[in-house]
């Protein structure tokens, strides 16, 4: 049934794990990249040359609508100079006080919604925000513009409202790149949700498909267009002079201007072409009419001549790196063998050859898209035989394997294209990449796809993080048989991990049995072991082989420690969680649990509180837990499509508040867990443990002592296992079976489903879903009159907890049949001569009357203290004496944006709502 995804062995295939999940509550994962990176050039405002024309008039008009507007859109066709006014827009902003501008541009491995937001969110990582969830967590939500999609907007909505500058702006160029409805629909949502203080400057060639009627309807849409960049006379004269053409004849000026229509890039092929002659030559057909329709024509006219004025030796080596989407002198070195790379790419910088600067230290230059799309035309026309060669070149060279991917395929080298992506997929598929991986395998020929196994690997692990397990097992299994085929024997274990896995979660354990059969006595290097170890305890779970769990847990943190990079923060936060109170598995969690920490150059993941949060309830340890739920039932709604923080959210949440008494909000928590469950992408757990959530129900009618709703509940428990249901379900139906009939009075029937439970409950048991059916057995004994074996098997459980030291089992009952029982067993056990055992029973007694009664509250406001920092104390005694925030930064000589942050921290560590609240914890002090 479980499936607990965890990293690989082979570094270009470390993706999501082959190990089985934990149960209904698993998370698919992959092997953790440092960060899912973008290239950093791709957010830098491209430089303004030293003869950028000043534009004084439009640069105004545009910065005051910036100002004034929340969206100014920037549309013209290519070469009107749209980026340069972007750039020198950014500048002028950047420059007022506590003002900040982010870029980003934009190309084609972002035309979906998750890839787009994906490069949004990394421009707006400069910006002083507080992040209520880390981006890649919310990345993981977005596949299309569908409700988790506009769910996962609202932390990023809440970063941005959190900003405490006076404005910012996220220049979005090029946004013509991006033609998914779904993926502009999402920025329509976003942008129509800005906070007023933070505006978005597009550049486009072509009008977006965004909400601009409803914008310029509310007075909120700035444009500037291609009829108002065009030049005038002064600023064709300005640029011609920059340029060292100022003698240009007016009349020839008035000309050039009339053919192209004040087409900045036209003018300065004109002007180049020109070359001392005072008359403009035959131009291609359509050039006459120069302007929107039909530049390409002059572009294309007059760039051949540029290129030919080229000196041989530029001219080769500007048409080898027409490959390139950015140059640099590593790069250009790869692609065209010279040595000199950086002393030519400033020669060209200086020609003025449509080049715009990214990095001038380097440099980094970027070829003007029609001059490169007509470089990328003549390179084809003249060697076509050369692009795969250069193309693999560029492959080989490039540090950033999402950019390979792309010239491995336009080289025709499908296996380096297919390793690119596997390196690519362990950041692209925790952050919902799939779309991307996916549009790269549909470039590969037909014959390829068909053959290769990594295509199947990568076909699956798309599949795996869609939550469609039926097509990801059938994927796995196929590329397990071709990686064997082709004698590629780790990769064929890294599917096959996989594959046991889906078989694991799906239900079907003899296959999962199978699996662990193949790999046993196996070599394998330990990050390869680790899916291996995982699956061995949930298939040991599935089966009843208690004792082999935690074993398998001891061996798998022992691997993890060996092999660092297999360490994902998720590995025991979600799933694990679900092993809590069985045999053996307290210290191989608690290991696991350090090892899989995040680290300090780790962004935080949302599920990282999930397990502290289930070990701190199964300790009963309601000071810790409560605030760490309250944390994750935050962040749950803000992100529906983490389809397992959810599921195992609400049910953490719904026996947290049962054990408090609070029945109706147990239900209503437990209510969204089903609904999480109940959803499309979760049809290959509802397979599998749709009744092991009823049993959870089940769970809290009876901590409710509610006689109709169980009994409403009992033709579904009742009915037989199905062949995808685990074989604890038996005993799940026999302990509730008694537990109804002892509600209803029927001790002796009672008495025989409970007695069957016990015998199944010594191989059969999954505590934090089912509880423990010796309580209710010992019920059953005490109502019929045999106290002296009840108090022996509720000895037995409160032995165990003892031990353990955990109060979980005994919070999963209802209240008042425990609390007889155990007061006639304090009792009984002062009489015996095991007075030790009886004081520690007695001390886990005052603590679980502590949690009923609240009497931990003193405990809360004294450690009041030990909760905040030095500095948070220091921020919250100011703010209890009525300061605001500024005031406090003035006091304590900090920035306004820090005292914000120390707030936000104390509301958070006090499990408070307001300033007020926060006030008032410390004033009780």
């Amino acid at each position: 049934m479980p499936i607990d995804p965890v990293a690989t062995s082979d570094p270009a295939l470390c993706t999501p794990s082959a190990a089985p999940s934990p149960g209904p509550a698993a998370e698919p994962r992959v092997a953790r990249p440092a960060r899912a990176a973008l290239p950093a050039t791709k957010f830098r405002t491209p430089r303004l040359r030293r003869d950028t024309v000043e534009r004084a008039a439009l640069l105004a008009r545009a910065a005051a609508g910036a100002l004034d507007c929340q969206v100014t859109l920037v549309q013209a066709p290519a070469g009107f100079g749209k980026t340069t006014l972007l750039a020198q827009l950014a500048e002028t902003l950047a420059q007022r006080p506590d003002c900040h501008v982010a870029w980003v541009t934009l190309d084609s491995d972002d035309g979906d919604a998750n890839r787009l937001l994906a490069a949004l969110l990394s421009a707006l990582r400069q910006w002083p925000l507080d992040w209520p969830v880390d981006v890649e967590s919310v990345l993981g939500q977005v596949h299309d513009d569908g409700p988790a999609a506009r769910a996962a907007l609202v932390p990023v909505q809440n970063a941005l409202c959190s900003y405490a500058g006076e404005r910012a702006w996220l220049v979005i160029d090029d946004l013509h790149r991006v033609t998914d409805a779904a993926a502009l629909r999402l920025l329509d949502l976003l942008l129509d949700r800005l906070p007023p203080e933070i505006g978005v400057l597009i550049g486009s060639r072509t009008e977006p498909a965004l909400s601009l009627a409803r914008w310029r309807m509310r007075g909120q849409l700035a444009e500037v267009l291609a009829q108002d960049l065009q030049f005038s006379l002064d600023d064709a004269q300005a640029l011609l002079s920059a340029r060292g053409l100022g003698n240009c004849p007016a009349d020839w000026l008035n000309t050039a201007l009339a053919r192209t229509s004040g087409w900045a890039a036209g003018l300065q092929l004109l002007a180049g072409a020109r070359a001392g002659h005072d008359t403009i030559g035959p131009m291609p057909p359509g050039a006459m009419a120069i302007g929107i329709t039909a530049h390409r024509h002059l572009f294309e006219f007059f760039a051949s001549e540029v290129l030919a004025d080229l000196p041989p030796e530029l001219r080769a080596f500007v048409l080898d790196c027409a490959v390139l989407s950015e140059l640099s002198p590593a790069m250009c070195e790869a692609v065209t063998g010279r040595t000199d790379s950086r002393a030519v790419l400033e020669a060209l910088y200086r020609r003025h050859l449509f080049l715009s600067a990214l990095d001038d230290t380097l440099p980094v230059l970027r070829f003007h898209d029609l001059f490169l799309d007509f470089l990328r035309s003549e390179l084809n026309r003249q060697a076509p035989e050369r692009v795969p060669t250069l193309h693999a070149r560029a492959g080989q060279a490039e540090p950033d394997a999402q950019r390979a991917v792309g010239h491995w395929l336009q080289a025709g080298r499908w296996d380096e294209a297919l390793a690119a992506m596997h390196v690519s997929a362990r950041a692209l598929l925790p952050t919902g990449g799939t779309a991307l991986i996916e549009r790269w395998l549909a470039q590969l020929p037909p014959e390829v796809r068909a053959a290769r196994p990594a295509v199947a690997h990568l076909q699956g692990l798309c599949a795996w993080s869609a939550w469609n397990w039926p097509l990801a097992r059938g994927c796995f299994r196929q590329a397990c048989d071709r990686y064997r085929t082709a004698g590629e024997h780790e990769a064929a274990f890294d599917a096959l991990g996989m594959l046991g896995a889906c078989h694991n979660g799906m239900g079907d354990l003899a296959s999962a049995r199978a699996v662990l059969d193949e790999v046993r006595g196996q070599a394998l290097p330990p990050a390869l072991q680790v899916p291996f170890d995982s699956l061995q305890a949930w298939s040991s779970l599935a089966n009843g082989e208690l004792g082999q769990i935690g074993p398998a847990l001891t061996r798998m943190a022992a691997h993890v420690a060996q092999a660092p990079a297999t360490r994902y923060p998720n590995v025991v936060d979600m799933g694990y969680g679900h092993l809590v109170g069985l045999p053996g598995t307290q210290r191989p969690i608690a290991q696991l649990r350090a090892l899989c920490a995040p680290q300090p150059d780790d962004p935080r993941e949302v599920m990282v509180p999930a397990l502290d949060a289930w070990l701190s309830f199964w300790r009963g340890d309601r000071l810790a837990v409560e605030p760490v739920l309250r944390r994750l039932q935050h962040l749950q709604p803000q992100m529906p499509g983490a389809l397992m923080l959810a599921m195992s959210t609400q049910h953490l949440a719904a026996l947290h508040r049962a054990a408090l008494g609070e029945h109706a909000a147990a239900l209503a928590a437990l209510r969204q867990a089903h609904a999480a469950l109940a959803s499309p992408e979760a049809v290959g757990q509802r397979l599998g443990w749709q009744r092991s959530y009823l049993h959870v129900q089940a769970r809290l009618h009876w901590m409710a002592q509610d006689t109709e709703a169980l009994g409403a509940l009992m033709p579904r428990l009742r009915a037989p296992r199905g062949d995808h249901e685990w074989p604890v379900l038996d005993m799940a139906s026999a302990m509730v079976q008694g537990q109804y009939a002892l509600l209803r009075g029927d001790p002796t029937q009672a008495l025989s489903c409970l007695a069957r439970a016990v015998d199944l409950h010594r191989h059969r048991r999954l505590p934090v879903f089912l509880g423990d059916a010796r309580l209710s057995l010992a019920y059953a004994m005490q109502e019929a009159g045999d106290e002296h074996r009840a108090l022996e098997w509720f000895g037995q459980v409160l032995a165990e907890a003892v031990e353990t030291d955990t109060l979980g089992p005994l919070l999963m009952e209802p209240a008042p049949r425990l609390e007889r029982l155990w007061d006639r067993w304090l009792s009984s056990s002062r009489r015996t001569a095991d007075e030790a055992h009886a004081g520690r029973a007695e001390w886990l007694r005052a603590r679980w009357d502590a949690w009923h009664t609240g009497g931990n509250e003193a405990v809360r406001r004294d450690a009041l203290g030990d909760l905040l920092s030095e500095r948070e104390r220091e921020v919250l005694a100011l703010l209890a004496g009525g300061q605001s925030n500024k005031q406090i930064a003035r006091g304590l000589d900090i920035s306004p944006h820090t005292v914000k942050r120390h707030v936000a921290n104390i509301l958070s560590k006090l499990v408070v709502d307001t300033r007020t609240q926060a006030a008032a914890r410390w004033l009780q002090r």
